[in-house]
């Protein structure tokens, strides 16, 4: 489904100062900072039952 133009341009308005700011950072800077982040456990580990 297509949005119409008024929730566009309204949704462009919103992250107009977001995408300003990470638009300056650059992607390469994002990726650093999502390699160094500490990681989390994808799922909780399971015990076997004997």
């Amino acid at each position: 489904m297509k949005r119409k133009q008024a929730e566009q341009d309204r949704a462009r308005s919103q992250y107009a100062e977001l995408t300003k700011h990470y638009r300056a950072i650059g992607p390469a800077a994002i990726v650093a900072a999502l390699i160094c982040a500490p990681k989390k456990d994808k799922a909780p580990k399971r015990v076997k039952a004997a």
